[in-house]
């Protein structure tokens, strides 16, 4: 299931990297008893450099995801996979937050949505292409994060903790 879903992100030019996955008594695969981050940072074997080691190319994909079946993905935003992620978290406000700057601003327009695991959606956006789109957290308002340049997002069908 997690095999063609990257294998159709990759073949629309978005880089997608191996991340850790959720153990079935809800622990992190990475082994650290504290992690704060379960199921969603990248499998260093995989992806040495983090988000900068994704790929388009299938058959390394592939590979990962043969050694590694139980693996969540990621998909790299920023320039080099010409996508921007506006992520809306409801636990911080996020959809409170866009109802707020609708009347100043009107609303997002359409564009691709994928709901979160933890209740929230990405919205996707084209990148502008020149490189220089950061990443922020809560920059824009509570529960708005972007993920530009030098980020990522955990894509379905990886499981959340």
């Amino acid at each position: 299931m997690t095999l063609p879903a990257a294998i159709s992100y990759a073949s629309r030019g978005w880089r997608v990297l191996l991340l850790w996955w959720i153990l079935p008594d809800g622990s992190c695969a990475c082994g650290a008893s504290d992690c704060g981050n379960k199921g969603k940072h990248p499998q260093p074997e995989a992806c040495p450099k983090g988000c900068h080691s994704a790929t388009t190319d299938a058959a390394i994909i592939t590979e990962w995801l043969t050694k590694w079946p139980s693996a969540n993905i990621g998909i790299a935003t920023g320039q080099e996979s010409g996508i921007w992620v506006l992520d809306v978290d409801p636990r911080h406000g996020g959809h409170v937050t866009l109802e707020d700057l609708e009347p100043t601003h009107g609303k997002l327009p359409t564009s691709i949505r994928a709901k979160t695991g933890s209740g929230g959606e990405h919205v996707l956006w084209k990148h502008p292409g020149d490189g220089r789109l950061s990443n922020s957290a809560g920059r824009l308002g509570a529960g708005l994060d972007v993920r530009a340049d030098g980020g990522y997002i955990v894509a379905a069908p990886s499981n959340h903790a």
